[in-house]
């Protein structure tokens, strides 16, 4: 079969080279499934995995963690099944999904959405399932209350505003300057792109780290949830004053999506469902400049890592 390949890691971005090359086809084991894979996202931790960000990671391996495609091995009342997933190890402690072929677990069956397209499904897995992680698992929002989304335009922040809709809270967007503030027009949404100290949230959804942090504990009410996803380089240490944590009943939520299994997030993907099949979360959307073939891997691992507009970029592998 034909798969990306990584036999060692790369000291920055402009060195990554991810040659195509012909690797023995899995053969699923009691309880996997082997699916024909059809579309794979690339998320920035596969590119900082070719970077060697992991150390825990095994050389040489297949990598991705995102994959939507047609199972054509395992149980006979799967065969068939149009499936997607996103695994935190895959592609890192094991081969991933960044191949014609990837096996997954028969306790990881995640079936497609009626309204999604094999294309549109494997777009949507590690965006959707880290804001459902984030947002619903963890910080368990209920309906009325009042969210902030940083980085609302990011894969991951769009579907956070998704989910908020959907399960009847107030989202309203963080983003960089006006600029993007006109963008979020085109969504209906309220936005900012600055804290909005006039405004009280029940729950903050931290992409960024510590920028504006005094600001954004402000912002919280009582019994509020600050999530945090991400802490980019230099914007990782914060002060806390625990008198104040304590007193307004603060909960400060970190969340690794690696964590998640293939099982674990099925879980999570089979939820969204009657999300995406009532049309009340919209699916991140394809660009076709920022899709590859599976023999350009290189050119969407180069595109990851200075993509900061928040577009999708993706592997199309078969039709499936």
């Amino acid at each position: 079969m034909k798969a990306v390949y990584l036999t060692h890691h790369f000291k920055n971005p402009e060195e990554i080279s991810l040659p195509c090359t012909d690797r023995p086809q899995p053969r699923p084991k009691s309880g996997e499934c082997l699916v024909k894979v059809c579309s794979a996202g690339v998320n920035p931790s596969d590119a900082l995995g070719a970077l060697g960000y992991f150390s825990h990671a095994r050389l040489p391996r297949i990598p991705g963690r995102d994959f939507s495609g047609i199972i054509i091995e395992g149980k006979s009342h799967l065969i068939g099944k149009r499936v997607y997933g996103s695994g935190g190890a895959a592609g890192l402690d094991f081969d991933g999904t960044h191949a014609e072929f990837a096996l997954i677990p028969e306790s990881a069956i995640a079936e497609i959405p009626s309204s999604l397209s094999l294309t549109q499904a494997g777009a949507q897995t590690l965006p959707y399932v880290t804001a459902y992680y984030s947002l619903v698992a963890r910080a368990n929002i209920q309906p009325g209350e009042k969210i902030l989304v940083i980085g609302a335009l990011g894969q991951v922040g769009s579907a956070a505003m998704s989910i908020c809709f959907w399960k009847g809270c107030h989202p309203i967007a963080l983003v960089k300057n006006e600029f993007d503030i006109q963008k979020t027009n085109a969504f209906n949404w309220k936005a900012y792109h600055v804290p909005p100290s006039h405004l009280s949230f029940d729950v903050i959804f931290n992409t960024i780290g510590n920028p504006y942090w005094d600001d954004l504990l402000n912002l919280l009410s009582r019994h509020g949830r600050m999530v945090i996803i991400a802490a980019p380089e230099g914007k990782r240490e914060v002060n806390l004053n625990l008198f104040h944590l304590y007193r307004k009943n603060h909960h400060i939520l970190g969340i690794n999506s690696v964590d998640c299994d293939y099982t674990e997030n099925a879980r999570m993907l089979n939820a969204l469902t009657p999300g995406f099949e009532s049309g009340l979360l919209v699916p991140l959307p394809i660009d076709p400049a920022a899709t590859f073939p599976i023999t350009e891997a290189t050119k969407a691992y180069q595109l990851v890592c200075k993509n900061s507009s928040g577009k999708r970029v993706m592997l199309s592998i078969s039709n499936g």
